[in-house]
């Protein structure tokens, strides 16, 4: 594939000779066309002019054009421009006959009515790396005289050419911002732990038992900061009841129903304002893992990686787990565990859920400040989008999408593109770390790579995200491509 043209100009050449020497270098003007990289070839298109220029009738002036490295460790010859006085073309017309006749490496100029013709100059060279930025020099000899110039170094006339470029990353395409879907129904929950505290297998209310009171009152006030919420509408209150295991599955199973029971039909009296069919009870019962997580951290508990082993092997037979903890040996093993983690597992947890009312996009920059999980994934992107490009706000905006929804793939492709936009592409390749699992992303990473000058990696991105369907990358690899192509 045909490259651009890299350089195109005229420079005229000049020499600094000698005053006895002959030379005709400095009546000769070298239009440089194009100089081009194309596959492994590279191709040198110059326009000779000889505008006054007359040879004397012996002489011949052979010009040679050399490709000559920048840092002037390697060069190549092109082929070489003869320009022949009468005499001297006459003769070599005749040597041209013979059979001993050696071709020139080159082209002889023409003359006409007694006029050197311009020339029209192609030639093309083997591709070597050391081009890049290089320069193009020609030297000139001139034989049929007594004092010629013999391989005499004439000056440059066109300098850096081939010169070594990076890729644009600006034509590296990648999706722009995706609009995120409508949530039909704001579904949120929360979720708190209480201990309320019944006396030993009872599962009545009573207030007054331990600081049972303030238990109440803390769950009343967070159920009460839902409830009178206008922007928020209660679905349901489930109230959890969970015991610790020292009795059998069975037995506590009833007592964790009868105790989460019991707890919703005291809180239905204390909020009229809910609905009754809104509260409803569960009983997940023993709550083992729990259990399992206090004895993973507590690093001193006596006995622990016997509990853990026991917890683990008894997987199905909850019963048959208890009775293995308390054959422990020694005996303090267990009664360490009970009396330290147990109380702990006979809890009660309550789980609100309800539903969040639309917010316009002033009402939802103050939730974004405020109470974030209340918006939508469009509702955060209709705030990011009211404030300018690669505005710190946009971006913020964007970011509280993902930490939001950090599962949510157009999520990242926002925040992902709008780093992009920001010149920001280090924060791109930390941002979809293990999480580029869309062709889209993975394109983006490969775009990020690109502005990294990470060429490599890049082009293993777009050969996956094309692979996995991405248009975008298709393009930027052929792109990477061309470019690998160029410089190598």
């Amino acid at each position: 594939m045909t490259n651009r043209i890299i350089l195109s100009g005229i420079l005229w050449v000049t020499a600094l000779v000698a005053a006895a020497q002959v030379s005709y270098l400095d009546r000769v003007a070298v239009e440089t066309k194009a100089v081009r990289k194309v596959d492994d070839k590279v191709t040198v298109d110059l326009l000779w002019q000889f505008n006054g220029l007359k040879v004397n009738t012996q002489n011949q002036a052979e010009f040679i054009p050399v490709l000559v490295a920048a840092d002037g460790t390697a060069e190549t010859e092109l082929p070489h421009v003869f320009v022949e006085g009468r005499v001297r073309r006459w003769v070599n017309e005749r040597r041209e006959l013979s059979k001993d006749w050696s071709p020139r490496n080159g082209e002889v100029v023409h003359r006409h009515k007694g006029k050197y013709m311009p020339l029209n100059y192609h030639a093309e060279i083997p591709w070597e790396a050391w081009m890049h930025g290089a320069n193009i020099e020609v030297r000139e000899r001139v034989t049929g005289c007594a004092n010629c110039l013999n391989g005499y170094a004439a000056t440059v006339i066109a300098p850096s050419v081939l010169p070594y470029r990076t890729p644009d990353a600006s034509q590296f395409r990648f999706a722009s911002l995706v609009t995120p879907a409508e949530e039909e129904l704001k579904m949120r929950s929360i979720t708190f732990r209480g201990r309320f505290q019944f006396r030993l297998d009872k599962y009545d209310i009573d207030p007054a038992y331990k600081d049972n009171y303030k238990k109440l009152e803390e769950a009343r006030a967070k159920i009460d900061e839902v409830a009178s919420n206008p922007d928020l509408n209660i679905v349901s209150i489930e109230v959890a009841g969970y015991t610790s295991p020292e009795a059998t599955v069975a037995y506590n199973e009833r007592l964790a129903r009868n105790r989460s029971t019991s707890l919703v039909n005291y809180m239905k009296k204390r909020f009229p304002q809910v609905p009754s069919q809104k509260w409803f009870a569960s009983w997940p019962n023993e709550d083992w893992d729990e259990l399992r997580e206090a004895v993973e951290k507590d690093t001193l508990l006596p006995g622990r990686e016997q509990i853990l082993d026991v917890i683990s092997k008894y997987p199905d037979n909850l019963d048959l787990r208890e009775q293995k903890l308390k054959e422990l040996r020694p005996a303090t093993i267990y009664e360490t565990l009970y009396r330290k983690h147990y109380p702990y597992l006979r809890h009660n947890d309550y789980i609100i859920r309800f539903a969040v009312r639309p917010f316009t996009v002033e009402e939802a920059r103050v939730q974004l400040l405020k109470q974030p999980e209340r918006l939508s994934a469009a509702e955060i992107y209709r705030v990011a989008m009211s404030y300018p490009e690669n505005s710190p706000e946009r971006i913020q905006a964007l970011q509280t999408a993902v930490r939001l929804y950090p599962s949510d793939d157009i999520a990242l492709h926002n925040l992902a593109v709008a780093y992009l936009q920001a010149g920001d592409p280090l924060e791109v390749l930390s941002l979809l770390d293990g999480r580029a699992h869309t062709a889209s992303l993975q394109n983006i990473v490969g775009v990020a790579l690109i502005h990294a000058k990470r060429y490599e990696e890049a082009g293993l991105w777009f050969e996956k995200a094309a692979a996995a369907g991405a248009s975008e990358a298709r393009t930027n690899l052929q792109l990477l491509n061309e470019w690998i192509s160029h410089t190598r």
